[in-house]
């Protein structure tokens, strides 16, 4: 069977996406619910989901947000993975400060010409779809002057140049927009309503990044749908062309670390073990995130702490654990989940960002000032 057969299976099917809504390719279950389909699925070794931006990111957010003409013209297409999308948040002057964004939007009859810079852009240039942030009022308040496109990533306006990381790997992208068409009708929330789709949008992404994604599809590059799945699925196990971002999610990061503790460092050592024990505990902790038991900023700060902490522990290991390729005794997989491990700490909102979250919302404290602004023009 095909890899698009396949999906297509598992989306009509409702066990692809099962906390989804029942007529939206999903079975209304629970999160608790559904992580446990997940995990029967993972113990057959059962090909999983796409696993992008479009299918963790934008499907809730369209589902929340878009109206019924979006969701039926874009669902389908993400929930049987005929196309990648990628999101088009940050900018070259404005990364956390988002409210700062400066492509700017201007209206023309039925569609919007879009002009400007964005910058870390994952899977840009594989992906056919972006959502957008644009600035469509520049007279308003920098929060209600912002609204939420879909864009079409292969047209003449948009061109996208690739930025390669410490791991070899070129996942992110600078994606400049030069007189870039949107349709009016493919806003998402309402014109001016952009920041607060951002935030529910941002939210998910939190919740995916504490939880950790473990799905079927490269989560930055496209996979070939007519290719058989089970070839597929061998080529993913190996590793293939898969990026450090794919090693440094989910529970991927703790199979890589612990296999080569096991293939290079004694088990006698009782500091070792010690710290093996610690960080499965900490896994452990994150699966009761899973259930949605803890807020998703905190669990995005552990998540991040736990890739850290992998990632030390992988290198006590010894001096073989820093070898890459094929010099490595796991193709270097280890070494891209290390170095992919501080930026965890910066995707979908840095540490410090997290812990305003959790003070100002979770627990009620005031709002931190800003020296010098009567205004808090933060990232919220």
């Amino acid at each position: 069977m095909s890899v698009a057969a396949w999906w297509r299976l598992l989306a009509e099917s409702g066990w692809g996406y099962p906390h989804w809504p029942l007529g939206r390719f999903g079975k209304s279950l629970s999160h608790l619910e559904h992580t446990e389909v997940e995990r029967a699925r993972t113990t057959v070794g059962a090909f999983g989901v796409p696993n992008d931006v479009s299918v963790t990111l934008v499907a809730p957010t369209l589902m929340e947000h878009g109206n019924e003409v979006l969701i039926n013209r874009y669902l389908e297409s993400i929930a049987t993975g005929q196309e990648m999308w990628c999101q088009l948040f940050s900018e070259p002057d404005a990364g956390s400060d988002l409210a700062g964004l400066r492509t700017l939007a201007k209206r023309d009859g039925d569609r919007w010409i879009i002009n400007g810079s964005k910058v870390w852009t994952t899977g840009a240039h594989a992906s056919r779809r972006a959502v957008l942030m644009a600035r469509t009022d520049p007279n308003a308040d920098r929060h209600a002057g912002i609204s939420f496109f879909i864009i079409d990533m292969k047209q003449p306006g948009v061109s996208v140049s690739p930025l390669k990381d410490m791991t070899g790997d070129e996942e992110f992208n600078q994606v400049s927009l030069t007189n870039a068409e949107v349709d009016h009708q493919d806003i998402i929330g309402g014109l001016g309503e952009g920041w607060r789709v951002a935030m529910t949008m941002l939210q998910h992404e939190r919740d995916a990044d504490a939880v950790g994604h473990d799905g079927g599809g490269d989560v930055i590059n496209q996979v070939d749908l007519n290719a058989p799945v089970g070839q597929v699925q061998r080529d993913q196990e190996k590793g293939g062309a898969t990026s450090g971002f794919f090693y440094a999610t989910g529970s991927v990061k703790d199979d890589v670390t612990f296999s080569l503790i096991n293939q290079l460092a004694s088990g006698e050592d009782p500091v070792l073990r010690e710290s093996v024990i610690k960080a499965k505990i900490h896994r452990r902790v994150l699966d009761l995130n899973a259930r949605r038991e803890l807020h998703p900023s905190v669990g995005k700060l552990l998540n991040a702490a736990l890739c850290r902490e992998l990632r030390d522990l992988g290198f006590v290991s010894g001096p073989a654990s820093q070898l890459a390729d094929d010099d490595a005794i796991d193709e270097g997989h280890f070494l891209k989940s290390a170095l992919f491990a501080a930026g965890m700490s910066i995707a979908g909102g840095t540490d410090e960002i997290q812990r305003n979250i959790i003070g100002e919302r979770a627990l009620g404290l005031p709002r931190e000032s800003i020296p010098g602004s009567t205004t808090d023009h933060r990232e919220t």
